[in-house]
């Protein structure tokens, strides 16, 4: 457990890395602030984007298993041909996934009603309907408009406050932006992770004496979940931990003002101790100088126009890796390019409607299912079979199994129907009337039907003898040969010396 979670600590720097560039002083007399700000407000626009990966291994003689991860981030990329946001908020985006050889199309929209995908192959787009999701289990009080407005403060606050990295110049270039040569300036950055502690050190500081911006923050927190806290009916005990005290909730400048004064508390009392908690977690997990170093290193560049919109940018992140067990990679990186066009012109998301989609809120699909939703020759359809193996199955069942709790009889193991055939995906209905359990396999369809109190089973019409009647157990479960039914649902059937059974289907 101590490992996934020490695992897990050598991600935030990533993240720390990107955030470091958000926010920068003038460079040359050019308002980096303004540029990285300027496309908040951008209600419509067009991008396209490229994203792939790049992994290094961390050894000549790699295991076939570790050899096929690396093999696998190479492969994967992203490339987004047209992305369009529409002024009223809906999304839409063309593209290719890459995954090994293959490039897979898709499209994609957005709408305050549902998230439809449509994948080359597919005999229907997949879809999500947002609103019958949000009407569900939505909060009372939300208000999307003010949702915006925080996510604005939380951005201005932030590149406002965080220190230029070691590297950072502007240039004036011509560059060609979907087609269209531009005169644009050029911010070009880099930080390593050799520098990052100092920066979020300077970071903290700034944002301790930023007393104006910390307030119009909190205040911006306010106005957004005090009408959440207001329609839940909240009284007075459940928030007297936050150290109002007496003060009435409502009273929107004292609460503020009380927030301000433990938020700063809280920052200034974390840059006391920032140095020697540092050394403590280096000390406990001195991975994390690998990943600290100078050899983690993001590149950015940003090309602006003169309304301080980013009309391009190229983003390079290597990130180095600890040599530990478990992980076969030296460095792992991320290239990412896109440019933008059309900005605050009149743009039409490409709708995608969900007439005769599959409701994926409502479908929870089998591997047969999944693969009848793509024509069989289509590159999806041998993905997810041929690579992925979606339809490969691995059961284990021990002689004193507490599952399956088989029972031999006469050399031949009995186990509850239900529980195998549904673990291998397959349909059941029970007639009642004529005591007979049709068993229908996920994969090709095939039924064995069997009769409780007979001996005799059919596979797709085909009559199989058993051996022995099935039986009802004390729990209720109708119990069939094992190696009946699995055979019969595509799976194979091992037994070891000890007794115990392996059932796996490819």
């Amino acid at each position: 457990m101590r490992k996934i979670k020490s695992r897990a600590l050598w991600f935030m720097p990533f993240i720390a890395l990107v955030l470091v560039l958000a926010g920068c002083q003038s460079v040359g007399g050019f308002d980096v602030n303004k540029a990285l700000l300027g496309d908040l407000d951008v209600k419509s626009s067009e991008y396209s984007t490229k994203l792939s990966l790049a992994a290094v291994p961390s050894s000549d003689k790699l295991s076939e298993e570790d050899q096929q991860i690396v093999d696998l981030i190479n492969s994967l990329s992203l490339n987004v041909s047209n992305l369009k946001l529409q002024d009223n908020g809906d999304i839409s985006a063309k593209g290719t996934v890459g995954y090994k050889k293959l490039n897979l199309p898709f499209a994609f929209f957005m709408d305050k009603e549902a998230i439809v995908l449509n994948v080359e192959g597919a005999k229907q787009p997949f879809y999500f309907p947002i609103a019958s999701y949000e009407k569900e289990f939505g909060v009372a009080g939300l208000d999307p408009a003010k949702a915006e407005d925080l996510s604005k403060l939380i951005t201005q606050f932030v590149v406002k406050n965080l220190p230029n990295p070691g590297v950072i110049n502007v240039s004036s270039v011509s560059e060609a932006v979907y087609g269209e040569q531009l005169n644009l300036t050029k911010l070009h950055a880099e930080v390593t992770g050799q520098e990052l502690p100092a920066l979020l050190k300077t970071f903290l500081k700034s944002i301790s004496k930023d007393t104006e911006g910390f307030t119009t923050l909190i205040s911006g927190l306010y106005d957004y979940l005090y009408p959440i806290v207001k329609a839940s009916g909240v009284n007075a005990d459940d928030y007297l931990n936050l150290g109002l005290g007496d003060l009435p909730l409502d009273d929107k400048e004292g609460v503020v003002t009380v927030l301000h004064d433990a938020a700063k508390l809280a920052v200034d009392s974390l840059l006391l101790v920032y140095d020697k908690e540092l050394d403590n977690l280096y000390e406990y997990e001195p991975e994390l100088k690998t990943v600290l170093s100078k050899d983690t290193k993001l590149q950015v560049d940003l090309y602006v126009d003169s309304s301080f919109h980013i009309r391009k940018q190229n983003i390079d992140l290597n990130i180095a890796l600890p040599q530990v067990d478990g992980i076969p990679l030296k460095s792992i990186s991320l290239k990412a390019e896109s440019q933008a066009w059309n900005i605050g012109g009149k743009v039409t998301a490409d709708h995608l409607s969900t007439e005769g989609a599959l409701d994926v809120n409502k479908v929870n699909l089998t591997p047969g299912e999944t693969l009848r939703n793509f024509e069989p020759g289509s590159d999806v359809y041998r993905l997810l079979k041929d690579e992925i193996g979606i339809t490969k199955k691995s059961l284990v069942i021990a002689p004193d199994d507490d599952y399956y709790y088989p029972v031999v009889i006469d050399n031949t193991t009995y186990v509850p129907l239900r529980y195998l055939a549904e673990d291998l995906d397959a349909t059941i209905k029970w007639d009642g009337a004529t005591r007979t359990i049709t068993v229908t396999d996920d994969l090709q369809g095939d039924q064995l039907v069997f009769k409780v109190g007979s001996a005799q089973a059919t596979l797709n019409g085909t009559k199989i003898n058993l051996g022995k009647a099935v039986f009802i157990d004390e729990y209720g479960d109708a119990n069939v040969p094992l190696r009946v039914l699995a055979e019969a649902l595509h799976g194979k059937v091992t037994r070891d010396e000890e007794g115990w059974i392996y059932i796996n289907r490819n």
